[in-house]
């Protein structure tokens, strides 16, 4: 298992626009890349993780819901591994999201997401795919696209006032 240290708000490659996969897609490092975001993603009990929290400019997300103790009551959803991907709102209807971040510990935040989007992306082995998502798979694809373009879920909330840390958010917003 290979663990990679999660960058936290405030480093400078979080705010940054990540380029495009191109033919690294196919090195063993970057194979090994993805390995270790699983890895790293799967340790810390995130959901999503993409490429920047983990100092990697590249537009590369995944995502995975399955027995997450963070989000005992969120539905599941299979690994995705999402590269050079693209959204596509398919119901702008907004919902209420209640987000944690791995690259800001502890810490949860209520803001809006669109309610269903159709991911775009291709897979680790080149294939073309496109999932429709819904709900809390919805919610965890666009919080991810959103790392590749340098934003975090605090710059997509209308009020601080949710800005919760985990253990009040547990206590008083649940």
């Amino acid at each position: 298992m290979a663990v990679l240290d999660v960058l936290k708000m405030g480093n400078p490659l979080l705010r940054k626009t990540s380029i495009a996969v191109g033919n690294e897609l196919h090195t063993l490092d970057f194979q090994k890349a993805i390995d270790a975001m699983i890895d790293t993603m799967r340790f810390t009990n995130g959901v999503g993780i993409a490429a920047p929290q983990v100092g990697i400019l590249k537009r590369v997300f995944l995502m995975e819901n399955f027995e997450n103790p963070r989000y005992p009551e969120k539905n599941s959803f299979p690994l995705y591994i999402a590269i050079n991907p693209e959204i596509e709102v398919l119901d702008d209807t907004l919902v209420d999201s209640w987000e944690g971040c791995l690259s800001i510990p502890a810490i949860r935040g209520k803001l809006k997401r669109c309610k269903s989007v159709v991911l775009k992306a291709i897979d680790r082995d080149g294939n073309p795919f496109q999932e429709t998502l819904e709900g809390f798979a919805s919610i965890v694809a666009q919080h991810e696209l959103d790392h590749l373009n340098g934003i975090l879920l605090i710059d997509r909330m209308d009020s601080m006032e949710t800005l919760t840390f985990q253990e009040e958010y547990e206590k008083y917003w649940i």
